[in-house]
């Protein structure tokens, strides 16, 4: 301590090229001194412990301030940044509530097909192009809508290539070119009570084994002039009242179409997406067909203490849609312990035709095993 004294003294007549450096070594000393427990034994508890902490709280600033990364210009551009991000987070409020969520009219126009009676209706509005993306999702789930999509829709091009026919050479390559062009989407939205409603009665794997008449509705001029109505009807469309499309509007059109996937919320278990594809009866598709077990009650390896383990709950078949069957019945009557069932032992219904990658693997089995601990 006393060197450190001596320092500072030594510094207060030296040159003013030395004043800074000897200072800081002062400094340095003294507070690596306070660090240890010798300032207060040596100083007494004097005014100048007050002062050393002040110099070690500058001189820790000042390293600091000279450590500093980011350049200043470089600080200045992103706070800027920031403040833009801000005005437009205050302003996307209004652009959310002023989003368009359904329209009128049809963006393209539908294919000529037969629609069966006596299929399953399901109502949908149509979306605008506008309205993609997750904000106009989060939306339409708020207002208690179910987004979905229906895939392959022939386009403009393909159907009149198909009316005009094959009169010409030139005109038959460009129509069989434009015949191919089924990769047309159609952005609509359903009710979520209608779509859990449809869940509740086929199930959700038995929801892609049905076949159905989609309603293309045209909602009502007050509801789709913005999203802000619509979400002040979600307490209404999540306790299931109307926000269902089939109450109002004229209907624009109808497909048949078959559900290709169902998205359900693992937590709240609510419906968040349906998928649906374009089905006339010639297409042919690919099903995912439930499973259904007859008289597996009267098995005898059930009877000797067995039961049925179902390995495989759905199997896949390609099938026209006119002939796309709901369910694949499997009687097990005859079963007995440790016997199985393969995936070519299933049963193929007129017009289709297993379109699994093993034909080996089993989909059922009977057996005492409960399984590993």
């Amino acid at each position: 301590m006393a060197l450190a004294f001596a320092a500072m003294r030594c510094a207060t007549g030296a040159t003013a090229s030395l004043l800074p450096a000897a200072r800081s070594w002062a400094v340095s000393m003294l507070t690596s001194g306070l660090d240890h427990g010798l300032g207060v034994s040596v100083l007494g508890g004097g005014p100048l412990p007050g002062l050393l902490a002040r110099a070690r709280h500058d001189s820790a600033l000042a390293q600091r301030a000279s450590e500093q990364v980011v350049p200043p210009e470089i600080l200045r551009e992103l706070q800027q940044l920031e403040g833009s991000l801000n005005d437009a987070a205050r302003l996307d409020g209004r652009r959310r509530s002023s989003l368009r969520l359904s329209q009128s009219t049809l963006p393209l126009p539908l294919p000529t097909h037969t629609v069966e009676p006596g299929l399953p209706a399901l109502d949908a509005h149509v979306r605008p192009r506008s309205a993609t993306g997750g904000t106009a999702c989060k939306w339409l789930r708020r207002a208690g809508r179910v987004p979905g999509r229906v895939h392959s829709l022939p386009g403009a091009d393909a159907r009149a290539g198909a009316a005009a026919g094959h009169s010409e050479d030139q005109g038959a390559s460009s129509s069989s070119s434009n015949i191919n062009n089924n990769n047309n989407k159609l952005l609509v939205h359903f009710s979520e009570g209608d779509v859990a409603k449809l869940i509740r009665t086929f199930g959700r794997n038995g929801c892609t084994a049905r076949v159905l008449q989609l309603n293309l509705v045209a909602p009502d001029a007050a509801a789709s002039d913005s999203g802000a109505e619509q979400a002040a009807q979600a307490d209404a469309g999540r306790s299931g009242e109307g926000t269902s499309g089939s109450t109002s509007g004229t209907q624009l059109g109808m497909l048949r179409v078959k559900p290709t996937r169902v998205f359900v919320n693992a937590v709240t278990q609510r419906v968040e997406g349906l998928d649906l594809i374009y089905c006339p009866p010639e297409r042919q598709v690919l099903v995912d067909v439930p499973v259904r077990l007859l008289n597996d009650d009267l098995a005898p390896g059930v009877k000797k203490g067995g039961w049925i383990a179902l390995f495989k709950r759905t199997v896949r078949y390609k099938a026209l849609g006119g002939a796309i069957p709901p369910y694949i019945e499997v009687n097990v009557r005859n079963m007995d312990l440790d016997q199985d069932m393969l995936v070519r032992d299933m049963p193929i219904p007129p017009g289709t035709k297993l379109y699994e990658k093993d034909y080996n693997a089993p989909v059922l089995r009977c057996t005492t095993d409960v399984g590993k601990d």
